[in-house]
């Protein structure tokens, strides 16, 4: 597995594009320092400013069709890129779109980026934006914040992400690799999140069915993911994703 799947499997902190900018590399930790700790992937609510389509060359000469948003969340701009995409399942996402992503952080050229884009969906309602919003303010009024280090070392390290293999980069690096535990958990999420999609969310008894695991062990990770503000219950046994 490479160090870029592994990051797939540490839990997204919602943020805003404000604390990305202010945010230090750290190549040891291969994390981004913000007022919210060392943070791997994120999750933000933003407007699409521009969308853009272009090509990479892979390792075997081969060409990748990529996607790249520019966002806006009234705290600054931030560019966040989705690779290898099949263009037509992305059709719908244009500017002017409110979107809820989350996704790993980078830097390329010295300037963070969501380097790669793991969810999107639209934004429908405006009071998730604003529910989205207090989240984060309750969290700051909370103070369960992190000072941001100011050195020099950190300041040297940008470059390391600045190398056009990330995923060989992160593996040299020895990025510890996901426990089984972590693995089932997002699997479980990621289903929550796809049945989110309709606005109906799917049954604990859905989820058991699927994923052939007992009850009370489902139950656990479904807790976990709950506490880390992923997802919630709309009715008895019924979860969403935010």
């Amino acid at each position: 597995m490479s160090g870029t799947q592994s990051y797939a499997f540490f839990p997204a902190i919602r943020c805003w594009v404000k604390h990305l900018l202010e945010g230090k590399y750290n190549a040891e930790k291969k994390s981004l320092l913000t007022i919210f700790g060392a943070l791997r992937r994120i999750r933000l609510v933003a407007t699409i400013t521009n969308r853009e389509d272009f090509v990479s060359n892979t390792s075997t000469g081969e060409l990748n069709t990529n996607l790249r948003f520019e966002l806006d969340d009234g705290t600054g701009l931030i560019s966040a890129v989705k690779w290898d995409v099949d263009l037509d399942k992305y059709n719908d996402f244009n500017q002017g779109d409110i979107v809820d992503i989350i996704g790993l952080v980078g830097f390329y050229v010295d300037t963070v980026q969501i380097r790669d884009i793991k969810l999107i969906k639209k934004v429908k309602d405006p009071n998730y934006i604003l529910l989205r919003d207090a989240e984060i303010i309750k969290k700051i009024k909370s103070g369960d914040i992190h000072e941001i280090p100011i050195d020099s070392e950190t300041d040297e390290e940008f470059s390391f992400d600045n190398m056009s293999d990330e995923i060989r980069i992160d593996k040299i690096f020895g990025e510890e690799q996901p426990s089984e535990v972590d693995k089932l958990k997002e699997k479980i999420f990621s289903i929550i999140f796809e049945y989110s999609q309709d606005g109906n969310g799917i049954s604990l008894k859905e989820l058991q069915l699927k994923l052939q695991i007992p009850e009370n062990k489902l139950r656990t990770y479904i807790n976990d993911l709950a506490m880390e503000s992923r997802i919630y219950p709309t009715e008895e046994d019924i979860y969403q994703s935010y």
